[in-house]
């Protein structure tokens, strides 16, 4: 038990890589899948909504014949209307800066001159600048809808009573119409039968949300696994340690059941937040129940420990705090763009899948895909037997890191001259100042690093310890 709780307070006093590793980097891969929650869902409509562009209109006519008002009533039935200043600076930035997809420019005079061609009384038809962004395709559709406008009021204005033709009628009789035909006209949507795979939208995306988790989980769980199992690891504890009555196994078992039990509750909050983001993004949980979610969490799990065990290795192997955020690092990403999770599986060049079979991430996907009967698995469906053999995959990668680390740790407590670096060696000239009791502390040191602690040389470790303690 103390064990266990010296495990939490090392976890607690490194409390920044947890802030740095799970919290922000689980925010930035839930936002993604924030993302594709909403994009899932505007896919799913019954109706095409169109991108709406947003327009500026800008008038320089004073709003004659109030065409500068009715072109903005029209154009706002599509768009998103926006107002800027009428001067050059303002004009070039919100182009340059895609503030606005469309500039509608009315010169001076327009109204005038509109008129005069809408009575035939000259051939040249006046026309409204417009600037379109560069980047904007909306901008440019938005561009076309000026020009209808004003074929449209020329020719409500030439189907009107002589008497009765003025411009300004003209124009609200061309916006009452727009208006009226967009309250009825509608794009429908309809699925194919052909395209349906038999997933639902909280299917897919309670899958997919999943899967993020496996680029933080292997971010987090190693380093906190490692600084728990290289803490103990260090020289003067370790010797304290040998001199206790605990057995070596009880205190790596403490230890790791510490880290577990860790991951299991970020196991378990990672799974509650999906749930939350599904609500929150109002998808359907229609095709979720018991079993695939709970096989599900199974498999994030034995990822997790897999992770742990990669941290177990890592401490156990002698790397210092700098090479294992490196390795880390370098290792989350290489399964994080293999594993199928970041790129679609047939986007995939064969060299990459080949790599990915090789590493825990790729069957992480895979088991939660047959749970679900989706991704890799969706031509032969849900598979339970498919799913079992997965997850094994991923237990058979923590089972090799446990062994390798416990391999590694031996080795090490064997050979203490590898766990540590040489000692500075004293000059004579020292030793003959310090007095004799210094220099049998020094020799004591000595013999300790030549002496394996195990079996008899265990107890030899405990009487030499207990020796330098008296001679200092």
């Amino acid at each position: 038990m103390n064990t266990c709780k010296a495990a939490l307070r090392i976890l607690k006093a490194r409390k920044l890589y947890v802030i740095i590793y799970l919290v922000l980097i689980g925010t930035m891969m839930f936002s993604i899948s924030w993302q594709i929650m909403r994009g899932s869902t505007a896919a799913r409509a019954t109706t095409y909504e169109p991108e709406s562009a947003r327009i500026a209109v800008i008038d320089r006519d004073d709003d004659a014949e109030h065409v500068a008002q009715s072109l903005r009533s029209y154009l706002a039935l599509d768009g998103e209307m926006v107002t800027i200043d009428d001067d050059s600076i303002s004009l070039q930035q919100a182009v340059a800066s895609n503030y606005v997809d469309l500039i509608a420019i009315v010169p001076q005079g327009f109204a005038e001159r509109y008129l005069q061609y809408a009575d035939n009384a000259t051939a040249t038809q006046p026309t409204i600048d417009t600037v379109v962004s560069y980047a904007s395709g909306a901008g440019s559709l938005a561009q076309l809808k000026v020009n209808e406008f004003l074929s449209l009021t020329r020719t409500a204005y030439l189907g009107m009573p002589q008497a009765q033709r003025t411009l300004d009628a003209a124009m609200a009789t061309t916006l009452d119409a727009a208006t009226a035909d967009m309250k009825q006209s509608h794009i429908a949507v309809v699925s194919s039968d052909s395209e349906d795979d038999g997933t639902t939208p909280g299917s897919s995306a309670f899958a997919g949300t999943l899967k993020t988790g496996l680029y933080p989980l292997l971010l987090v769980m190693p380093v906190c696994t490692f600084l728990v199992v290289s803490t103990f690891n260090d020289n003067e504890i370790r010797r304290r340690l040998y001199s206790s009555p605990a057995r070596l196994v009880s205190l790596e078992a403490q230890q790791m059941l510490t880290c577990g039990t860790f991951g299991l509750l970020v196991c378990a909050a990672y799974t509650a937040v999906t749930f939350l983001l599904m609500a929150l993004a109002g998808v359907s949980f229609t095709g979720l129940n018991a079993v695939n979610v709970g096989l599900s969490f199974v498999s994030l799990m034995v990822y997790t420990l897999m992770a742990i065990a990669c941290g177990f290795l890592l401490g156990s192997s002698g790397f210092n705090e700098m090479a294992t955020n490196g390795f880390v690092n370098v290792f989350a990403l290489l399964v994080m763009f293999t594993s199928g999770m970041a790129f679609p599986v047939d986007m995939m060049p064969d060299p990459m899948i080949i790599i990915g079979k090789l590493l825990p991430g790729w069957w992480l996907c895979s088991s939660i895909d047959h749970v679900f009967g989706l991704g890799t698995a969706s031509s032969s469906g849900v598979d339970y037997g498919a799913w079992a053999s997965s997850t094994g995959l991923v237990a058979m990668f923590a089972v090799a890191f446990i062994c390798l680390g416990l391999a590694l740790g031996r080795i090490r407590r064997a050979r203490p001259t590898l766990a540590s670096p040489p000692q500075r060696s004293w000059p004579s000239s020292r030793r003959q100042h310090c007095g004799s009791r210094m220099a049998i502390a020094y020799d004591v040191h000595g013999l300790l690093e030549h002496i394996p602690p195990v079996g008899c040389g265990r107890r030899m470790h405990v009487l030499l310890e207990r020796a330098r303690e008296e001679c200092r």
